[in-house]
């Protein structure tokens, strides 16, 4: 795991620095940092070092008799397979290393080299004979790469903080990109918040020519792609995932796993701690006084119940104040999840016990049905497919029995003195009329999440005037929008949409980001891509969202796990977060009133100063606030203070 950058120009005379680039990802890779260059070309390395830990493994490496060269940031698990393949057609390496077996595969298949790799991965590739630079990102997005370019430049790097030091002036907010972080609480990919630099999108590449100067991201894999599988779930599934588990173990430094109380993490240390060359340990958070949704005890159980060393850490409400602005710093986009401070924390806390790389279950939840809004979201957008396929006097019934739910008789039908089976038959009525009856173009996705609904009160007070002009109509709604009655499988779109959004823009972003600071690999077996189209084949024949939560999965894992964690009830990853944003917005709301955000004139000031006061009387718009304030703080922390240093935390 490291950090790449890189820039390639027209114009051969221009000298692209690439120090100041460097510095900003020492975190990424302290044990080793390197510079490449050319006319047109400029690359840059740091290096944390997780296979073959000599000096062979230094980047950018080139191959070929300096042909090809590389900086590449990941891992690319089926490397010894790949290495033998390789050999058997005639190629040589001088490293035991899986960058120098990428660049031999470039070398051998060209673009098609990303259908070998099985991994995680961001990388950028010039040949020097062709003059073209070729640039990749992993399939779910576990490892990030931001572009910026004109119609001479284009420059890459893992993180924004790195990427900014490179152009030629920084770059003006997005208003676009800043409604939809108000809704989602992410910027989703490949949109940054500022204009003009944007991230590949996971499952794409670039392939840049100097004569041919077209920035064209291309797609190399998707979900909807994936064939068909017929067979028994438990048995395939349970496969794959055992090679998952083996190919991830592969490492030169030791390994350890985030684990928490929930399914994903504790089967990953089931499956993990005897195939482990080595003693797996574990390394989990809490809450002073240990709450009811403090997870160490079930946590610290499954450890003990497979054998394995356990330590956890303290995250105090103080604590998180005065770390706040660095921590946002560490997460480079500004994604306004609980998550955060924990996962900063569990990595903080493996790296000072001399750990290098962690395993955690990201991914879990996104593949096998581990949010019930999502499933709700699949269930109504089939419906809707069928309501706006049905004939026009069935449409004409169900709008107008849904335009029933607005009228005086249907308000008085909500009172408690009228028996619960006809309030909840309005409710769904309600619900239906809400989100299957309007919009044919539109699935059901982000409307159930109470974030995305609740920011909808605000976004038409909360901007300018001026920044309002710039943002269209049902902007947020704009990622979910197509035909529904041309989408084959409805279920695997709305997986495709979870993965585009959610996971790549919240929960993958942050956990490279958060761990990367700490100089900690993160590893994600439940995001292997063979994995993924096992599933996702088997969905296609045997659709599996309405057998129930994690269905699959816990059967697969039936005899594996205890018991009580297949049948514990789901809580998801649980924070005192109204304690924590209230004290963050006290801290920093002075900031939020009189600061960029309000001097660039993106939001409105009066507005903004009434939420706070009505917060601070009556705890109202809290997650709203929180959100201003978070993005208040990135600007700060990431934009403005580009020029200084980054510490890494001690």
């Amino acid at each position: 795991m490291c950090g790449i950058v890189g820039g390639i120009n027209r114009n051969s005379s221009c000298d692209v620095k690439l120090e100041n680039a460097i510095k900003k990802l020492a975190h990424r890779g302290p044990d080793d940092r390197g510079m490449w260059s050319e006319p047109h070309i400029n690359l840059g390395h740091t290096r944390l070092s997780i296979l073959d830990l000599s000096p062979l493994g230094h980047q950018p490496m080139s191959y070929q008799n300096e042909r090809y060269w590389i900086t590449f940031n990941g891992e690319v698990y089926n490397y010894l397979e790949l290495r033998e393949e390789l050999l058997n057609l005639g190629h040589q390496f001088v490293s035991k290393s899986d960058t120098e077996v990428l660049l031999a595969a470039y070398a051998q298949w060209g673009v098609s080299c990303l259908e070998k790799l099985r991994g995680m991965y961001a990388f950028g590739i010039w040949d020097r004979e062709s003059k073209k630079l070729f640039v990749a990102r992993d399939r779910t997005g576990e490892k990030p790469l931001y572009y910026w370019h004109d119609e001479n430049a284009f420059y890459f790097a893992s993180e924004l903080k790195s990427l900014l030091t490179l152009l030629p002036e920084t770059p003006q907010l997005d208003p676009v990109a800043l409604d939809l972080y108000v809704h989602y609480q992410y910027v989703p990919e490949p949109l940054t918040p500022l204009v003009g630099v944007v991230k590949l999108p996971a499952a794409h590449y670039l392939l840049l020519d100097l004569e041919n100067w077209h920035v064209e991201p291309q797609c190399y894999w998707n979900l909807e792609k994936i064939p068909p599988i017929e067979g028994d779930p438990v048995a395939l599934i349970r496969q794959e995932l055992d090679r998952s588990i083996e190919l991830t173990l592969r490492s030169d430094v030791p390994i350890a796993i985030a684990l928490s109380g929930g399914l994903d993490s504790g089967a990953i240390a089931a499956l993990a701690a005897p195939k482990y060359k080595d003693t797996l340990r574990a390394f989990s958070i809490g809450y002073p006084g240990r709450p009811e949704f403090d997870e160490r005890n079930q946590a610290e159980q499954m450890a003990e119940y497979l054998g394995l060393p356990f330590e956890s850490i303290e995250l105090t409400v103080e604590e998180l104040v005065d770390f706040f602005p660095s921590l946002i710093a560490a997460s480079d986009d500004p994604v306004a999840d609980s998550a955060a401070y924990g996962h900063y924390s569990v990595m903080k806390l493996a790296a000072s016990r001399g750990v290098k790389v962690m395993l955690t279950g990201i991914g879990g939840d996104e593949l096998f049905w581990g949010y019930n809004r999502i499933v709700n979201a699949t269930n109504l957008s089939q419906q809707k497919n069928q309501f706006w396929q049905s004939s026009p006097l069935n449409q004409k019934v169900w709008q107008t029995l849904g335009g029933f739910t607005d009228t005086p008789i249907a308000k008085k039908l909500n009172s408690p003195k009228v028996p619960g089976s006809i309030r909840t038959a309005l409710k769904n009525l309600e619900e239906q009329h809400k989100y299957v009856y309007r919009d044919p173009q539109r699935a059901i996705f982000y409307d159930l999440w109470p974030g995305f609904a609740n920011a909808m009160r605000y976004s038409d007070k909360l901007y300018t005037a001026a920044t309002a002009a710039q943002i269209p109509a049902g902007n947020p709604y704009r990622l979910f929008e197509f035909d529904l009655a041309t989408c084959e499988d409805i279920p695997v779109k709305i997986t495709q949409l979870l993965f585009d959004t959610w996971l790549a823009s919240n929960c993958l972003a942050l956990g490279d980001r958060l761990s990367m600071i700490c100089s900690v690999e993160t590893r994600l077996p439940l995001l292997d891509y063979k994995l993924i189209e096992t599933v996702i084949g088997l969905r296609k024949t045997q659709p599996d969202h309405n057998l129930g939560h994690k269905f699959w999965l816990k059967s697969v894992l039936k005899g594996i796990v205890p018991d009580e964690v297949l049948t514990r009830k789901k809580r998801g990853f649980t924070t005192p977060m109204d304690e924590w944003m209230k004290a963050i917005i006290i801290a920093y709301m002075d900031n939020l009133k009189n600061g960029y955000l309000v001097e660039l004139k993106v939001l409105n000031r009066d507005f903004v100063v009434k939420l706070l006061d009505e917060a601070q009387k009556q705890s109202k718009h809290l997650f709203v606030l929180y959100k201003l304030v978070l993005l208040e703080t990135w600007y700060r922390e990431v934009v403005v203070r580009k020029e200084e240093e980054v510490l890494v935390p001690a």
